[in-house]
């Protein structure tokens, strides 16, 4: 156990916070840690960060936690890391913004056309929200079709067009139903229901339906090649090439949301570990180690609105050079360094979960491949929907996570509560940490068997 933690100065600053800052936070992903509440269970948590080196982040009460949370997947190098550090901060002794081009764009450009597959030119925006809603601009100017199709469970950003059947609200309680019906949140058009057509992922025959009804009208299909955003779900064998095949054949362009896998599972991205290559990609979290930038990738045809200026992207800040300096710092240090440590650990930390649970007799399953995964409480043998995520009731399993998670927090793990139970590796972890975090899961899960269990 963990030396007895406090948290008065996160407290003292959280209520401040809350009274200029809407929540007391600044993105409604962070609420329910920042506010320490999970799905009505209290969790104690930091609200406050002060520091971050490799594994480790530090809270303003002193504090030391293992990151597992690592800026919901931004971090895959560490915090703090060295080469990333030195790049930024030549970078500033020469400036920190022309709005005009740099060499540093080129060089990032080439690397992408190097290791994503479908990679034929690239462009520069700043945040994964930006990159998503831009390959929906540019699958609409390519094809002169209106329609999207997402799908449950796969998060593209808060723009409006990525609210309807989003599965969970900016507070993390369920939404009002599935579908393209659905919408998470207030003050969004109601005119984008129109546009967009919600389907469950995995589902070969639900997809085939609705392209054979309105082929003509959908320009595009949207998904993650690995879920990831609420929970580690795998695709279903065959899924992937099929949405490949169904996509060509009907002249629909093919999106694989690479904001969370790119880089993370491999320098290629989600399309090089499953095989199977889209048309348009979007990258941000991971590209710069936690800067905040962000990239298109694609074929040259269907960039082609762009390099036409038929249609419009612009931003004052799209490949500053800053960002640019650390994306290219980052590509170098995993050119050299390589995935196999941070899938060996990962895998590692998957087996010690799965472990914990069978010991203890609490139904669950751990999923995902390695460098992220996610831990369900759960009587399903396997998630492979996000309905069977969302349909997993608070009693008991969900308040047997927050036992569990609380367990993980007093044990110094740090982490994003969710019933999808994410969580996420840097290179930097060291097998002494990830000891730590199989007899932290261990003990966790005995500290659940005795809620339920009593002496």
């Amino acid at each position: 156990m963990q030396a007895e933690q406090s948290f008065k100065r996160s407290k003292e600053l959280l209520t401040r916070a809350r009274e200029i800052i809407p929540t007391g936070t600044n993105s409604g992903a962070r609420s329910g840690i920042v506010n320490g509440n999970y799905e009505g269970f209290p969790l104690t948590l930091p609200s406050f960060i002060a520091k971050g080196h490799g594994p480790y982040i530090y809270d303003v009460d002193g504090n030391k936690f293992t990151d597992y949370h690592l800026g919901f997947g931004a971090i895959l190098l560490g915090h703090g890391h060295p080469s990333i550090s030195r790049a930024v901060k030549d970078q500033v002794d020469n400036g920190t913004s022309f709005a005009l081009n740099t060499e540093g764009e080129v060089k990032l450009a080439e690397k992408f056309l190097k290791h994503v597959p479908c990679a034929e030119q690239v462009a520069l925006t700043n945040s994964g929200s930006e990159a998503c809603s831009l390959t929906v601009r540019l699958a609409r100017a390519y094809t002169g079709k209106q329609k999207i199709v997402k799908f449950e469970g796969h998060y593209h950003g808060w723009h409006d067009w990525n609210m309807v059947g989003t599965t969970v609200t900016m507070m993390g309680t369920p939404a009002r139903g599935f579908g393209h019906k659905a919408i998470s949140a207030q003050g969004v058009a109601e005119s984008v229901y129109d546009d967009i057509i919600v389907l469950p992922w995995n589902d070969q025959e639900a997809l085939e339906k609705i392209i054979q009804r309105q082929a003509n009208e959908i320009a595009g299909v949207i998904m993650e090649g690995y879920q990831s955003n609420w929970g580690q779900i795998p695709p279903e064998k065959g899924y992937l090439e099929f949405v490949r095949k169904i996509t060509r054949e009907n002249e629909i362009t093919f999106i694989m949301d690479e904001i969370i896998n790119g880089f993370r599972l491999g320098l290629g991205g989600a399309q090089a570990f499953t095989g199977v290559v889209p048309d348009l990609s979007p990258f941000s979290k991971a590209m710069a180690n936690g800067l905040p930038t962000a990239a298109v990738a694609g074929t040259k045809k269907v960039l082609e609105p762009l390099a036409s200026e038929h249609t419009y992207m612009a931003g004052t800040f799209n490949g500053n050079p800053i960002c640019t300096s650390a994306s290219l710092a980052t590509f170098e240090e995993l050119e050299t360094q390589g995935y196999s440590k941070i899938y060996e650990n990962g895998k590692a930390i998957m087996a010690g979960m799965s472990d914990a649970l069978a010991d203890n007799h609490i139904p669950g399953v751990v999923q995902g491949p390695g460098p992220m995964w996610s831990i369900f409480f759960t009587d399903l043998e396997k998630i492979t929907l996000t309905r069977q995520v969302y349909a997993i009731p608070v009693l008991p399993h969900i308040r047997r996570s927050a036992i569990f998670f609380q367990g993980l927090a007093k044990r110094g793990i740090f982490f994003n509560p969710a019933r999808f139970g994410r969580m996420y590796l840097s290179t930097t972890h060291t097998e002494e940490d990830v000891q730590h975090m199989v007899e932290a899961c261990q003990e966790s899960m005995q500290e659940v068997r005795r809620e339920e269990v009593p002496a």
